[in-house]
């Protein structure tokens, strides 16, 4: 397993675990201590792929890639996908593993909820929340970024 597997397996993780506390922190006031802390942490990881992702060609091309395959033969190139497209959409074959998929899908749906709630249940939760559904989908970049620069290679 190569050294970008690894990161972002434990991304995946850091991820999933930044929606976890969350969620618990809600019901269990004690895990609110670790908000901030955990916030910060998850937050950072975004930062830290997303300047990955900056700083490798590979990723750079893929995503590029990635960007002419989905407009296609589309008159309107700029029309956005539909979350129900089978390659492109929320949970598309292109955008991820079935775990990173799931994920990234209760990540991203919960954001509003947990933004309407957040008066209940505080801004610290909400702002964990989106750090996590934030990671979750830079994963997903880098799925379809090293998906289409190895299809390029065949």
């Amino acid at each position: 397993m190569t050294m970008d597997a690894q990161l972002r397996k434990m991304c995946l993780c850091i991820a999933a675990i930044g929606g976890a506390v969350a969620l618990l922190s809600i019901f269990i006031p004690p895990v609110r201590l670790i908000l901030s802390p955990a916030t910060i942490f998850v937050s950072g990881t975004a930062v830290f792929l997303f300047i990955r992702m900056l700083a490798s060609r590979t990723y750079r091309d893929g995503i590029n890639a990635a960007n002419v395959e989905m407009q296609g033969n589309d008159q309107w190139p700029g029309r956005p996908k539909k979350f129900g497209d089978p390659d492109w959409g929320l949970f598309g074959v292109k955008t991820g593993s079935p775990a990173l998929l799931w994920l990234r899908a209760i990540l991203v749906i919960g954001i509003l909820p947990i933004a309407l709630l957040q008066n209940w249940i505080g801004i610290d939760v909400v702002w964990l929340w989106v750090a996590g559904a934030f990671v979750a989908m830079e994963l997903s970049l880098m799925h379809v970024a090293l998906s289409q620069s190895l299809g390029a290679g065949e």
